[in-house]
């Protein structure tokens, strides 16, 4: 499977404006049952940049600041990073689109999958950067229906 898509060959999706949807309403409806986390590295500094939620899925502490590439990477499966490394330095040095599935410790024995979605943007003066979001996966459990109320929901 091709991880990278040529950036000037993603469409931009607006199918949710056919129905009726806001943007806002796309972030809270793709975000209610998982930690959906977005990111940005600087090119030129080599500053990651992340939302408390990136921070949640990898199991690191939230901090104002660039994040602590040590400890982020240490949570990555060992067996993951030349994969992950690779489709990094071909998104940014050819700008495309690209999305990774790869896995992070759960806890001291166990890991579990996650999905990074990015793409280069260009940033005038700049080198550019690389913005994206990351996401869990949740076990595949047939049959089972989950509800958030009201007060449950996220608070914008």
């Amino acid at each position: 499977m091709t991880f990278w898509v040529e950036h000037t060959e993603k469409r931009v999706n607006t199918q949710y404006l056919e129905v009726g949807l806001s943007t806002d309403e796309v972030v809270e409806l793709a975000s209610a049952f998982r930690f959906y986390g977005y990111w940005r590295i600087d090119l030129d500094s080599g500053h990651f940049f992340v939302t408390e939620d990136v921070c949640r899925i990898f199991g690191l502490e939230p901090k104002n600041g660039p994040m602590n590439m040590v400890a982020l990477t240490a949570r990555i499966h060992p067996d993951d990073m030349p994969q992950l490394m690779e489709t990094f330095e071909r998104a940014s040095g050819e700008r495309l689109t690209y999305h990774n599935i790869y896995r992070i410790k759960a806890d001291a024995q166990d890991y579990k999958y996650v999905r990074s979605v990015g793409k280069f943007r260009d940033k005038p003066g700049t080198s550019g950067e690389v913005v994206g979001i990351t996401y869990e996966f949740f076990a595949e459990r047939p049959g089972v229906t989950f509800f958030l109320d009201d007060q449950n929901l996220p608070k914008t």
